[in-house]
């Protein structure tokens, strides 16, 4: 565009109609001032910039439809939303992919927690991993390990409880069954009045000394039947001897114990222990046969043993010597005695032992822990 408002087009492109009509509403003054800005206007619908010519006597106008590029900004938008579909589409998909790999894990945690729940089997286990799952399923597991043991200890102990009543019953029901049967007799004149009493007299002392023992028993596994002070267990083992060669005096019994042996105990449950081993003795070999009490110390532990040179017991016998109600072959007591004796010692925190062998006698071993009495 000249000064003078002339308008002139270039050929060769496309129709120049639209934007001569505007150069011409236009005029000459704005687009000399919007060459002489260089830069970029709106120029109706078309994008158009506009420089001074060489002599300065008329602009140039190069204009660009908006058409083309709104067009090739169309197509951009939608290649850019269908391209973020697709990838949002394929994170979807990987991310599924990946919660479910991860989450794999704790759904097989969940199936056998309820296998367990549904099932009671506490010896299944959570697979274990390096990671954060696999190290929850390793402390699942060792959670479940204690429960399971801890269910089989409470089975065993139901178990015990259930085998200890039988056996009491038992044991209770025996001298019942003689009472009433010597009662029953003595009505029936079947007897003598002297010889039903002795008879139920008789019955009745050991049903009492059975019950006592149970009771004995009971607040042993309690464990509030101690009364621990120093005791000289030299000087018991030494008195026990005597006790019993009083009640056997035919039958040698010898200690071989020092002269002083100072430590904390139950007085009246170690000597509990002494008689029950000694009668043992007189219970189970023959009259005259010699029987020994040692005592050994050594830095953590007291050792009580009473030995005998009897015919001894066969190694099934040995194995079940402490269990209660065990009878030895022969035996009439009401075997409680060795019972009472693990109980004592295991109330001290020390534990006992039978070793045997026929023809070669019996030694029962008590330890207890040593403890030094305070001064």
């Amino acid at each position: 565009m000249t000064p003078d408002g002339r308008v002139h087009a270039g050929s060769g492109g496309p129709d120049p109609a639209a934007a001569l009509q505007r150069a011409a509403r236009l005029g000459p003054d704005p687009l000399f001032a919007e060459a002489r800005r260089a830069k970029p206007f709106r120029f109706g619908r078309m994008r158009a910039i506009a420089r001074v010519g060489a002599r300065g006597r008329n602009v140039v106008v190069i204009v660009d439809p908006l058409s083309d590029v709104r067009a090739t900004l169309a197509g951009l938008l939608v290649t850019e939303s269908i391209t973020g579909v697709v990838l949002l589409g394929l994170i979807a998909l990987l991310g599924r992919g990946l919660v479910r790999r991860g989450l794999a894990p704790v759904s097989r945690m969940a199936a056998t927690a309820h296998g367990i729940a549904s099932g009671g089997d506490l010896s299944a286990r959570m697979e274990e991993s390096p990671s954060e799952v696999g190290r929850l399923a390793g402390a699942i597991n060792v959670m479940l390990g204690r429960i399971e043991q801890a269910f089989l200890a409470r089975l065993r102990s139901e178990a015990k409880v259930r085998e200890f009543a039988a056996d009491a019953s038992h044991e209770l029901r025996t001298p019942l069954t003689t009472i009433r049967g010597y009662s029953d007799l003595y009505e029936q004149g079947a007897v003598s009045a002297e010889e039903a009493m002795r008879r139920i007299s008789g019955e009745a002392a050991r049903m009492g000394r059975l019950v006592e023992e149970l009771l004995e028993l009971a607040r042993l596994d309690k464990g509030s039947a101690l009364s621990p002070a120093p005791v000289d267990l030299a000087a018991l083992a030494r008195e026990a001897a005597a006790d019993a060669a009083a009640v056997e005096p035919d039958r040698p019994v010898r200690t071989e114990v020092p002269d002083t042996l100072v430590t904390v105990a139950d007085e009246a449950r170690i000597r509990q222990v002494l008689a029950n081993l000694l009668a043992n003795v007189r219970a189970h070999t023959p009259p005259r046969t010699p029987a020994t009490v040692r005592l050994v110390w050594t830095d953590a532990a007291v050792v009580l043993e009473v030995a005998d040179e009897g015919p001894g017991i066969a190694p099934e016998e040995a194995a079940r010597a402490f269990d209660r109600f065990h009878h030895a072959q022969g035996s009439g007591g009401s075997g409680l005695g060795l019972a009472i004796v693990a109980a004592i010692a295991a109330a001290h925190g020390g534990h006992a032992a039978l070793r045997s062998m026929p023809g070669a006698g019996v030694v029962v071993r008590v330890e207890l822990p040593r403890v030094a009495p305070l001064s």
